[in-house]
């Protein structure tokens, strides 16, 4: 199609472009009239009526009276709402790192249909869990009772390096296996629908940019602690990439030259000190040895009781949390900064650290009074986000819901 050129192939270009448009922003902000439209996207009444009568003929919207009911004192014609229809497709998003994968079924309207969360007794190689994604998949869909020709794509937050333009995991340590691996094309060829695969501290930033306590944040930067230590940049709501590629690895940045070896032949990497295993070390002596959830359940308790002698015992920790959100301040001066742990008290004692420090900083680097927020890792959030991924690219890729052959 030769987009630079007149004719037929740029009108119907035009016309596939405000047709995006203006079903995009029924999706976002259901129930809405033709002349809301027409006002919201500056489009002409008569293009906007024969959009909505394209989008009602092929099944995506449908009338809706219900924010318009009872009586009103307007004269005239009451305007007609529409709204997406919910079976017009459906959405799978998939969250998984070492430790666990999760998924969630959505409609066309964002309803949560189905839920699985599974947890991984130990961490699998790159087959297994391919596996157990695969595997998981199919039982949401199941419970969902959509099958995949219903489906407009899956959407993946997976951890490591990873490619957002062909579903490459490039490096992800913590699972054997899992470098360079295809897990997009494998589950393209498995469900035989498009998969938009993305690193999972973008997505888990993008749920709370969305839907949690970064909400209308122009510019975040968010730290995702479990096993390791992910990052991530938004502007305007988008995730950063480098030639299609994820960026901001800040786990793997040496702070400590003469520290510990990493798994990517660094030595002294940021999240050799800042990870879930950290912290609980750093934390044994009140713990005893206690690991994983358990050990993160006693942490979270005893944060939550003020305990003298865990603030003491995570005192070097918390200078180097507040370090690096210095260093990020100073690099990118983004409006906020989040940290995201499966402790809530966790997340919330690394914030009230980084903002301390800050406060004791000259404010010579980034906005004045930018706050450092914390969130508890919710899979679930996750999940919806990663759905997100899909709805997105379907709106920029065209309305056809036919599904690719496999």
């Amino acid at each position: 199609m030769n987009l630079d050129g007149g004719g037929p192939a740029r009108a119907a270009s035009i016309r596939e472009r405000n047709e995006r448009l203006v079903l995009r922003l029924i999706f976002r902000k259901g129930p809405l009239s033709q002349s809301e439209a027409a006002k919201l996207t500056g489009l002409k009444p008569p293009t906007v009526f024969r959009i909505y009568s394209e989008l009602e003929r092929a099944g995506l919207i449908v009338a809706d009276a219900s924010r318009r009911a009872g009586p009103t004192e307007r004269k005239g014609r009451r305007p007609q709402d529409y709204r997406v229809v919910p079976s017009a497709g459906y959405a799978v998003g998939v969250d998984f790192w070492a430790g666990s994968a999760a998924a969630v079924v959505q409609d066309f309207s964002s309803r949560l249909v189905a839920s699985r969360i599974a947890s991984f007794v130990s961490p699998p190689d790159a087959e297994s869990a391919q596996a157990s994604i695969e595997t998981i998949i199919t039982e949401v869909l199941a419970e969902a009772g959509v099958g995949p020709e219903s489906l407009l794509g899956i959407g993946v937050g997976a951890p490591g390096s990873v490619s957002v333009d062909d579903g490459v995991v490039h490096f992800y340590s913590r699972i054997p296996g899992m470098r360079g691996f295809p897990l997009g094309a494998r589950l393209k060829e498995r469900f035989g629908v498009p998969v938009n695969l993305h690193n999972n501290a973008s997505v888990v930033a993008m749920a709370e940019h969305r839907y949690g306590v970064a909400s209308g944040v122009g510019s975040l930067f968010s730290f995702l602690i479990r096993s390791g230590l992910g990052g991530a940049y938004l502007v305007g709501g988008k995730a950063l990439v480098d030639r299609g590629r994820t960026a901001f690895e800040v786990g793997h940045l040496s702070v400590d030259m003469s520290g510990q070896p990493c798994s990517c032949g660094n030595t002294g990497c940021l999240e050799n000190y800042l990870s879930e295993d950290a912290f609980l070390a750093a934390a044994s002596g009140l713990i005893g040895n206690a690991t994983g959830c358990e050990g993160l359940a006693a942490l979270d308790a005893l944060l939550c009781e003020g305990d003298r002698a865990l603030e003491l015992a995570l005192a070097p920790s918390l200078a180097i949390a507040s370090a690096a959100v210095r260093n990020i301040r100073r690099l990118l001066a983004p409006e906020a900064v989040l940290f995201v742990t499966r402790s809530a008290a966790l997340s919330r004692r690394l914030a009230q650290a980084a903002t301390a420090d800050e406060a004791c900083d000259d404010g010579r680097f980034g906005p004045p009074g930018a706050p450092v927020l914390a969130a508890a890792y919710d899979p679930l959030l996750a999940c919806r986000a990663a759905c997100d991924l899909v709805y997105d690219a379907f709106f920029e890729g065209g309305l056809s819901i036919a599904k690719e052959e496999p």
